[in-house]
């Protein structure tokens, strides 16, 4: 039997491990809503669209993987073997990427929400008013642009920075459901070119901005969570005008959030920092990933904030590059013989309070590194962490790129300093005075220290068609090289004459 996209998506059901409607994102889950009602009541369906929401949480999602493997395949994370995991993706290994789990978890929230999408004009109960069914229409398309968007990060080029000969497209779009396994094997996708893929992102992004309203809660889209994505996602797809357009609006609609140098480490530390747009949200300690590979776990050994007991393995730390560009020194300096040669020990910082975030860890599992503490219990269970989707200060990193790149129609190199100037004030730096490709490369630079450790390293090395270097700790890798993007699923290869596998693989 062809084992597709669409029957790994059948697999999933639509309703089971749902959670009631009230408070939807900030109670504890209930068991499962009945199939019979699942998409003509108003529970029902509030349910149902909370199933699709509990799909990121998934640890081949934003559980770990979509956070982690970016640093540890980029030059962001240095793999301490303390357990093994994640020293295959720092070493750059064939097939050590994103899995099928991720695939498979995402398409089948895309189905998910398509299902969901073509039930709500049919739904009769009376409870149900047409400001619900706005609403749940615009989750539902931010919720489907967020999954398609995840997966043609992973597994293609991004626009403007191809390698022609070796780029088989996007990925396939799903933008109806498939509810039967007969017509899952009869429709074989193929890869929609790159380009289009990210024109359905950014319409269903659109579509989700007109239906929905802001709101202080990020656990669910909202106006300007959909608004800043769509500033990224243009940032990607190297449209400039609307990269800024869409900045410009999210920053206006989000107000005071960014954090200043006196709160930014407190704000951090709060289950829900102030700065989140968007973030995959754990309610209760019984959707605890575990302490073998939750993002605590994978990032340090301290089991908390000014523990020396230890918890996790530390999996992922630091490489001596990103020390260098956070400030922090070793004792002894900064080279691969003190990195690698004993326990480690921090002898300076700058004046970076981004650089507080990491910290020395245990020596409980082997030889202690500086490790990073942005995911440490904060939710007050240990392994137990909200995740940020995107926060504001990538949104003024936005603005200022398609500010400052060359050749932007909204090129403006005084209003891209003056955001750098934000960041880097409010993270305890002096002001710049830069122009040219000085003021570029400090943007990314700037970009590099605020999201390290947040999943961003690779999508930025990749969009800007760079190679990664990883000397002095592992072999560079070029751009031009095939283990750049994750193998599709072979499973789906074999079962699917139309899906072409990426070259490499």
């Amino acid at each position: 039997m062809k084992k597709n996209i669409y029957l790994l998506i059948l697999t999933a059901t639509l309703v089971s491990s749902a959670w009631s409607c009230k408070d939807a994102l900030i109670i504890e889950p209930r068991q499962s809503i009945e199939a019979s009602t699942a998409l003509t009541t108003k529970d029902g369906i509030s349910a149902s669209i909370i199933s699709v929401y509990s799909r990121l949480k998934n640890l081949r999602v934003y559980g770990r993987d979509l956070v982690a493997l970016p640093e540890a395949l980029a030059d962001n994370g240095f793999a301490t073997n303390k357990s093994g995991r994640l020293l295959p993706e720092a070493q750059n290994v064939v097939n050590a990427h994103f899995t099928i789990g991720l695939w498979q978890t995402a398409y089948s929230g895309i189905n998910q929400a398509n299902l969901i999408l073509e039930a709500l004009p049919s739904a009769t109960d009376p409870t149900i008013t047409a400001a619900d069914k706005i609403s749940w229409e615009g989750q539902l398309y931010f919720l489907r642009a967020l999954n398609h968007f995840t997966l043609v990060e992973a597994f293609a080029y991004m626009p403007g920075a191809v390698v022609a000969s070796q780029n088989r497209g996007g990925v396939p779009v799903m933008l109806k459901s498939v509810g039967t396994s007969d017509a899952a094997l009869a429709l074989l996708p193929s890869r929609a070119p790159i380009d289009d893929v990210y024109a359905a992102i950014v319409s269903d992004f659109e579509a989700a901005n007109q239906r929905l309203t802001n709101s202080t809660l990020p656990n669910v889209a909202s106006k300007v969570a959909a608004q800043a994505m769509l500033s990224r996602v243009n940032l990607y797809r190297k449209n400039y005008t609307e990269a800024k357009r869409w900045a410009d609006s999210a920053i206006n609609s989000a107000g005071t959030r960014l954090s200043t140098a006196s709160n930014y480490v407190a704000n951090f530390r709060a289950a829900t920092n102030p700065e989140t747009l968007f973030q995959v949200f754990f309610a209760t300690n019984g959707e605890n990933l575990g302490v073998n590979e939750s993002l605590q776990t994978s990032f340090t050994t301290l089991q908390g904030v000014g523990s020396t007991v230890t918890g996790g393995f530390g999996d992922l730390v630091p490489t001596i590059s990103l020390l260098n560009a956070l400030g922090i020194t070793l004792t002894g300096g900064n080279t691969n013989a003190v990195f690698t040669g004993g326990n480690a020990s921090i002898a300076t910082r700058s004046a970076d309070v981004r650089n507080l975030l990491f910290e020395v860890g245990t020596t409980g599992r082997g030889l202690s590194k500086v490790e990073c503490t942005k995911f440490i219990g904060k939710s007050g269970f240990i392994n137990l962490d909200n995740i940020p989707v995107i926060r504001i200060a990538e949104v003024y990193l936005n603005r200022a790129e398609a500010m400052a790149t060359p050749g932007s129609p909204v090129f403006n190199e005084t209003a891209a300093l003056a955001d750098l100037n934000r960041i880097a004030t409010n993270r305890g730096l002096t002001s710049f005075t830069l122009t040219g490709t000085a003021l570029y490369e400090e943007i990314l630079n700037q970009r590099r220290i605020e999201l390290a450790f947040e999943g961003h390293r690779l999508w930025d090395l990749k969009r800007l068609g760079r190679d990664i270097v990883k000397t002095p700790h592992y072999v560079n890798l070029n751009f031009t090289d095939t283990r750049l993007l994750a193998p599709i699923p072979q499973r789906e290869v074999d079962g699917n004459k139309n899906l072409a596998q990426n070259p490499g693989y």
